[in-house]
């Protein structure tokens, strides 16, 4: 991967400019194999780009020198590790972490760096990250219950209370979301959701995404999620609730919780802190 990092338009023309900007750059293909623009926009674009200010200012926040810096590098090493994860053992020409790195992060970065963008975004979309709680499997060493994803809330003009509800990362569910006067407010969305990876051309090691039916409910404080209930249809995560800290409470400590159930009735429990990454408790 790094390869195609460091020596970008040699891979980008063995792949063909006109392709490449077709399907990673601009929103002209919509079929499922070559709109590998939408998550570029979605991901990193606007979410890269809250992600970074959101993590500047907890710098900022927690006195750190140069938050801007310590921001940027912090973005750069998960987004790496990212691609990393995504690239696998594949060795030869990738294009796909070419547009994610050079254009969608940075572009991110530049365009929530404008005060009035980020105060659109903040202030009109309520965009904020509603990510999962990943935790570690030490028995089977991987990552489960993984993934980032943030919420967009727009008032509808004709009400104080109910908005136009978009819930996006690796997967889409809309629908409205309804705010009460305490600043509490409840969320449903439908939509899809990402089931596998799928490779329609190995040469580029080229990969689109097989969807399945989601749907979900979500409970949160003013824009801070407490809770989250997914129904869908994978096979792994047929049902998923997240009960995030600060809804249950043990003496001074707030864990979260996490349970799966698979679709052969197994299930999975998890738990987690605000200060650290959860772990997989009973599988």
């Amino acid at each position: 991967m790094l390869h195609n990092l460091g020596n970008p338009f040699p891979v980008i023309r063995r792949y063909g400019w006109g392709k490449f900007l077709e399907n990673e750059i601009f929103p002209i293909d919509f079929a499922q194999k070559g709109a590998q623009w939408w998550p570029n926009y979605q991901l990193h674009l606007i979410g890269g780009g809250m992600t970074f200010i959101a993590v500047k200012e907890w710098y900022e926040q927690h006195n750190f020198p140069d938050p801007e810096i310590l921001s940027l590098a912090t973005m750069a090493t998960y987004h790496l590790m990212n691609e990393f994860v995504e690239n696998g053992a594949y060795v030869g020409d990738n294009e796909d972490p070419i547009p994610d790195i050079y254009v969608f992060d940075i572009g991110g970065i530049v365009l929530f760096s404008f005060d009035g963008v980020d105060k659109f975004f903040s202030e009109q979309l309520n965009l904020t990250d509603w990510s999962l709680q990943p935790s570690f499997d030490l028995k089977n060493k991987t990552l489960q219950n993984n993934g980032q994803y943030f919420s967009i809330k727009w008032k509808l003009p004709f009400s104080d209370s109910w908005h136009l509800f978009y819930y996006f990362g690796m997967n889409g569910l809309t629908g409205l979301s309804y705010k009460f006067k305490d600043g509490k407010a409840i969320s449903f969305g439908a939509g899809l959701r990402a089931k596998h990876l799928v490779t329609i051309n190995q040469s580029v090691n080229q990969k689109t995404i097989e969807m399945t039916w989601n749907v979900g409910l979500f409970y949160d404080i003013d824009n801070s999620l407490m809770s989250s209930l997914f129904v869908s249809g994978l096979t792994s995560y047929r049902i998923d609730l997240n009960i995030y800290p600060g809804i249950i409470k043990i003496g001074p400590v707030s864990p979260g919780l996490w349970v799966v159930m698979r679709s052969s009735g197994r299930l999975m429990f998890g738990i987690s802190t605000v200060w650290t990454p959860g772990l997989v408790v009973m599988k």
